[in-house]
């Protein structure tokens, strides 16, 4: 993997000019080191200085360099981890793009780990529990494995009213089968 530097001031100041529709994609890309839309080690080593750093801002950053890529399946293993790292505000978007772009098991044990913490680290988005849990119950629903249900299931019978109602919920969204499949 390449060893690129974090991003400069300048460069997420660019960065938030882009996602603010004051900057084309050309002139962000010619400021950056690498084209965020082909270059996954470029996004990858971002991201890692950034949660290395613990610093929000950095972190938030590094993360819309990867909504500029391609694909965010490259990034499927780091998304799980920033599932559950408390230093950005991007938590719902990683949720949403894991449910509806990687799906992946490997994400079933750190959707856990958030259950597991009744949110607290997502104080920031002024949710009740039950709205947080949705992002995880869809998650574990478009995953669909054994396993993801079984998650559902024993949250189902968790002691937050909100996460509980959210889980048994989704439970009847599954049918009788066993599939877990949407529509």
């Amino acid at each position: 993997m390449n060893n690129f530097t974090a991003m400069t001031h300048q460069q997420q100041q660019q960065l938030w000019e882009y996602f603010a529709g004051r900057l084309d994609i050309d002139t962000l890309v010619g400021v950056l080191p690498a084209d965020p839309r082909r270059a996954d080690a470029y996004i990858v080593s971002e991201l890692r200085n950034a949660i290395q750093s613990a610093d929000r801002d950095e972190i938030n950053a590094s993360i819309h360099l990867m909504w500029i890529s391609e694909s965010v399946i490259p990034f499927a293993d780091i998304m799980n981890e920033l599932l559950i790292n408390p230093n950005h505000t991007q938590h719902q978007y990683i949720a949403k793009a894991l449910q509806d772009d990687v799906k992946s098991p490997s994400s079933i044990p750190f959707v856990e780990k958030a259950l597991a913490t009744h949110f607290d680290y997502l104080a920031y988005t002024c949710s009740e529990s039950g709205v947080i849990a949705k992002w995880f119950s869809w998650l574990l629903y478009a995953i669909g494995t054994p396993e993801a249900i079984a998650v559902i299931r024993r949250y189902a019978e968790d002691p937050d009213p909100g996460i509980r109602k959210e889980m048994k919920y989704r439970l009847r969204q599954i049918t009788p089968t066993g599939d877990s499949s949407p529509g």
